[in-house]
C-alpha cells in the first residue's frame, strides 16, 4: 500500500501530461493548425532532452533523503535537500541560457523546415520561459516523495499540470493571445507551481527537520 501510494505520484505526472498534451493540440489546431501542432511536438522533444539531467538529480536523491530521514539523520536530509535544489538550479539557469541563445540550433535537430525554424524558434523562446523554476517542482516534488508525504506529492503532482495548464491552454488563446496563449501556459505554470511546491515544502518539512 506504501509502496503503491508512492508510485502514484509518478502515475499522476504522466497521466496529467497525456491530458495536457491532448489539450495542447486542440488548441493549436484551432489557432494555429498543423505548423503548430508539430513545433509543439518538437519543443516537447526538445524539453524531454533538456530535463533528464534535473529529473535524473531528483529521482536519484529520493532513496537518499529517504534512507537518512528513515534513520533519523535529519541533518543529511536537509543537505541532501540543498544539494539537490543547489545542482538543479545551476542546470536550468544553464538550460534555460541555451534555449535563449541557440534557439533555431535546437529546433534544426528535429527539422529543417524554414517556417517551423523561424516560428519553433520563437515558441520555444516562450516555452521555456522561467525554465530555473522546474528546479524547485523537482526539489519540492522528490522531497515529497523521497520521506514518504504521498498526500502533497500527488497534489503537486496534480496543481501544475491539472489544475493551472490546462486551464490556461484553453482559455489564454480564447482571450486573445491565440497560439502565443498555449505557449504561455507552461512558464506561468512552472513559476507558479514551481514555488508553491518548493515553499511548501521548506516550510512545512524543511523547517522541522
Amino acid at each position: 500500500k506504501s509502496i503503491a501510494g508512492l508510485g502514484i505520484t509518478s502515475f499522476v505526472m504522466q497521466a496529467s501530461n497525456c491530458l495536457v498534451q491532448v489539450v495542447c493540440n486542440n488548441s493549436l489546431q484551432i489557432y494555429g493548425g498543423d505548423l503548430y501542432v508539430g513545433i509543439m511536438t518538437i519543443l516537447n522533444s526538445v524539453r524531454e532532452l533538456v530535463m533528464l539531467p534535473v529529473m535524473g538529480i531528483s529521482s536519484g536523491s529520493q532513496p537518499v533523503l529517504g534512507f537518512n530521514y528513515g534513520a533519523g539523520k535529519n541533518g543529511r536530509v536537509k543537505e541532501g535537500i540543498r544539494f539537490m535544489t543547489l545542482i538543479g538550479s545551476v542546470y536550468t539557469v544553464f538550460a534555460w541560457l541555451l534555449v535563449i541563445l541557440l534557439p533555431k540550433q535546437l529546433i534544426r535537430i528535429f527539422s529543417n523546415d524554414t517556417q517551423t525554424i523561424a516560428e519553433g524558434a520563437k515558441a520555444l523562446q516562450i516555452y521555456f520561459f522561467g525554465f530555473v523554476f522546474m528546479a524547485f517542482q523537482f526539489a519540492g516534488q522528490s522531497t515529497f516523495q523521497g520521506l514518504g508525504k504521498k498526500k502533497q506529492a500527488v497534489f503537486f503532482s496534480m496543481l501544475r499540470k491539472v489544475i493551472i495548464v490546462t486551464p490556461l491552454t484553453v482559455f489564454l488563446p480564447v482571450l486573445g493571445f491565440g497560439v502565443t496563449g498555449v505557449f504561455l501556459a507552461e512558464p506561468i505554470s512552472n513559476i507558479i507551481g514551481g514555488l508553491a511546491c518548493f515553499l511548501t515544502m521548506w516550510f512545512t518539512l524543511y523547517k522541522k527537520l
